[in-house]
Parts: structure tokens; sequence; C-alpha cells
């Protein structure tokens, strides 16, 4: 492969994995975070209560991802839901690009361990704040690389201002102070304790202490205050959302969505262990840390998957470069005209084609119902036949969709878990599996609509009541309302 040829294969690389990362909406949370924006920006002022259920209104809310509620409105105000699909799978992709492009390895190496990465990111990645967090941790981890500490000097305290940014957009801004201080103790354990080199390493365990500190500083700037830093802890130490959130669980390997994790996994195992090169303690450190995070909490794979690709392939190239496959690899820098891989590149266009044609007839066509799974039928029927008032649904989520679609109906709940607190999402998760009496929570509020799932456990109890009638139904969802 010569070389104008290796990089064109680079770019084919970033164009793929734009492809793979083009998501339609698929995230039910979108909804209410597209409402807040475009509150945002009516208001010029950002909510400190909830605005949007009528069990809960007026209590305090963190809205901890305005600055990406903005930014979600501001786009789709002015260029629609396609601009936004289009702008996150940009993020997504130049996300792997940062910490791909400095990864010595053979170009199908690198196209391999790429696509896999990928693979097993996508069911959490779309348009969502997330998303933002695995920018910012690539750029991180790009920069905290031990040689590139010693070589940017005090360059790295660009990453301050950076801090205060991600802060305002995603509470994920914690992964980068917890990339610090992995920096630093990655310093300690690759000097192996000695005297010697710890000495020799103080200008870095000095620069990045003070990094780590000015960082913690810049993550208060934002309209919380210092109680930012205490906010994220609020999702780690809640029974409810540990165990009742589907992104706090740990992956589920029966299903076949996480054979990609899987095999991120077990390859960045395999590659680690058989390369003769033995990797850096530090590197370890960072692998068995979001390791870990991964197997707790499903929401941490995308942080995983930045960390373990380049490590597993820059160690499978090294093993590949010892074995006897080394020949088939081997790719000389060269300038003349490889017939073969002009022929290769070309057929690498090939698959663009059909990729093309479903972005533009599937991602970036209107949301439909199939694809969003929210219940856009029944909220139609209902503004079409002015069912307004309060509003319960099942699943919790389909709250959010409601809050931007019809904010004539204030919701029993919706995605926002840390503002309901872990006592009324508890009461709620009781409710629709039967074990408290949806009568007296529905009187006691005011409910006077709900839409709820075709497989809800509560649709057999209202069809049975003599107070509720039944009035659509699809595939999806269906429409409950007081007689």
């Amino acid at each position: 492969m010569n070389i104008t040829l290796k990089r064109v294969f680079a770019v084919y690389v970033f164009v793929y994995t734009f492809f793979f990362a083009s998501r339609p909406l698929s995230d039910p949370d979108f909804w209410w975070h597209l409402k807040t924006g475009q509150l945002i920006f009516d208001s010029h002022s950002i909510p400190r209560v909830d605005p949007f259920s009528f069990t809960n209104h007026g209590k305090a809310w963190v809205a901890h991802e305005w600055l990406s509620e903005v930014f979600f409105y501001a786009v789709y105000s002015k260029f629609g839901f396609a601009a936004l699909i289009f702008i996150f799978a940009i993020l997504t992709a130049l996300a792997f690009w940062i910490v791909f492009r400095r990864c010595e390895a053979h170009p199908y190496v690198l196209a391999l361990v790429a696509f896999v990465a990928v693979w097993s990111v996508l069911p959490t990645i779309g348009v969502r704040p997330r998303v933002f967090t695995l920018l910012f941790a690539s750029i991180f981890l790009t920069v905290l690389a031990p040689d590139s500490v010693k070589r940017l000097g005090w360059k790295i305290f660009w990453l301050v201002p950076l801090m205060t940014l991600w802060a305002n957009l995603h509470a994920g801004y914690i992964i980068g102070l917890v990339f610090i201080a992995l920096s630093l103790a990655g310093v300690v354990v690759d000097s192996g304790f000695s005297s010697a080199r710890l000495k020799s390493a103080r200008p870095q365990i000095t620069k990045l202490g003070l990094l780590f500190v000015a960082c913690l500083g810049a993550a208060t700037i934002n309209p919380q205050g210092p109680k930012i830093l205490l906010f994220p802890f609020e999702f780690f130490f809640s029974p409810v959302q540990q165990n009742e959130i589907v992104d706090w669980l740990s992956p589920n390997f029966h299903q076949t969505e996480t054979l990609p994790l899987l095999i991120l996994i077990w390859g960045s195992i395999a590659a680690l262990a058989m390369s003769p090169k033995r990797p850096r303690p530090s590197e370890l450190l960072f692998f068995l840390t979001t390791l870990y995070a991964t197997l707790k909490s499903s929401r941490h794979v995308a942080i995983f998957a930045l960390v373990a690709a380049p490590l597993f392939a820059h160690y499978l190239q090294h093993w590949i470069d010892a074995s006897s496959e080394k020949r088939s690899f081997e790719s000389p820098a060269t300038s003349k005209f490889d017939r073969r891989a002009v022929v290769f590149g070309v057929l690498l266009l090939i698959p663009l084609v059909p990729l093309t044609q479903r972005l533009l007839t599937v991602t970036y066509a209107p949301p439909t119902q199939e694809l969003t799974r929210v219940p856009i039928g029944a909220v139609d029927f209902m503004k079409s036949n002015q069912l307004t008032g309060n509003t319960f649904t099942d699943p919790n989520v389909w709250g959010g969709y409601l809050i931007w679609a019809m904010p004539s109906n204030p919701v029993y709940i919706d995605g926002r878990i840390d503002m309901y607190g872990d006592k009324f999402v508890s009461d709620y998760v009781s409710l629709i599996r039967g074990r408290l009496p949806w009568q007296t929570a529905f009187d006691s509020s005011g409910v006077r609509h709900a839409v709820l799932s075709t497989n809800s456990q509560l649709r057999l109890e209202l069809r049975n009541s003599n107070e509720w009638r039944e009035v659509y139904s699809d595939n999806l969802a269906v429409v409950f309302t007081r007689r």
C-alpha cells in the first residue's frame, strides 16, 4: 500500500465510522432535553425548578446538561433533526479519530479494531449529551498520555477551560478528573516506586497535581457552582438508579448487541497477553479501571472503548510483527503505483452506496414511531382530539416525548430520575408492577389520561375499570382517558 493510498484508507476508516455512528433519534430523553433548550431560549434563564410535571412541579431541579440542551435546540430550530444527527455522528467519529491518530499499527489492524470499538458503543450513542463526554474524554486521554505530558509541558493546562465547557455540557466531566488522577497514579506505578525515578518524575507529578486542582475549580464555573461536584455522586449512590435504570445496569452478555463489547474485551486482553512488548503499568491501570466501570454499568462502554481500542491495535500489531504473519501485514512506504491497492480502494467505495441510501431514507428522514420508540401516534391522536390534562405514562421515559410534543399535558414522570428522587421513582415502579394500588395514586394526583405500552400491566387494570375507557391503540401504545 503506497503512502497516498494509506492516507486514503485512513479517511475511509473515518468515513465508515461516521456512517456507523449516524443513529436515528432513539433516546427518549432527547425530547425533554430539546424542550428544556427551547425553554432556556424563550426565558433567557436556566430552570432551577421542575416546569414539566404535575406531581413534582416547582421542585428543585439541577439542569446539569443545560448547555447541551441549548445546543440541541439551537441546531434544531435552524436546521432540523437531520443536522443534529449529522453533527453527533461527526463528534463520535472525531472522538475515535483523536485516540487512534497516534496509534502506530497497520491500517488494516487499525480499521478492524476501530470498527469493533465503534460497533460496541452504538447502543450508547446518538443525539445525546453523553457524546460530548465521549469527545472530551478522547481529548483528555490523548493529552494525558505519558509521552504527551512530557512533550506538551505546561500546554496541558489547555484542558482547564475544556473542563469548564465539559461541566456545563454533561455530568460526565467527572471522568476527566478521574483520568487526571489515574495519570498521576500512572506516573508513580511506571516508576516502579523507585525513589530515583520518582525524583526525576517530580515535574510531571507536580503538573498533573496542579492540573487536577485547576480542573476541579474549573468544573465549578457553572450555574450550580461548587454543588455540581456532588451531583454525579447522586447517581452513583442512588439504589433506585443503580438497580432500575437500564443505563446503570451491567451489560447483558446474553444480548447480541453486546457481542462487539465482548470481542473488544477479549481481543484487548489477548493482545496484551500475547504481545512480546509488555504494557506499561499505567496502561493496565487505565484498562482495568475502565473495564471495571464498564462491567458495573453499561453507560461506561464508550469510555472503555476509547481506552481499550488503541491498546488492542497497538499490542496486536506488536504480536503480528513477532509472528509468522508479519509478512502478510508488511506495508513498505513506497510511492510506486499499486494497481491492486487502487482496485481495493475503489471496492471500498461500493458499500458506501447502500449506506448513503439508508442514511437519506431512514436515518435523516423525519422521526418515525418505529425508530424513536416513543408514542408518536398516540400523542397525535390526543392532540387532534384535544385530550389535555395531567397524563401518566408507562414507561416513564415516554413522558419526555409528551413534554416536547404536548406541553398542554403535564406528565406524571419522565426520564429525569434524579429530580424525582428515589422514593417517588420507587413508588412509581411499584405502581406499574402492581405492588401499589394505581387507583389511589391516580386519584390523589389528578391523572386525566394514561399512555401505556401495549404490554403494560396497567392496561388490563384500566380496561376493567368503570372510570376509564380505551380510546386509542396501535402496535406500540394505548391511550386511556377518564370517563
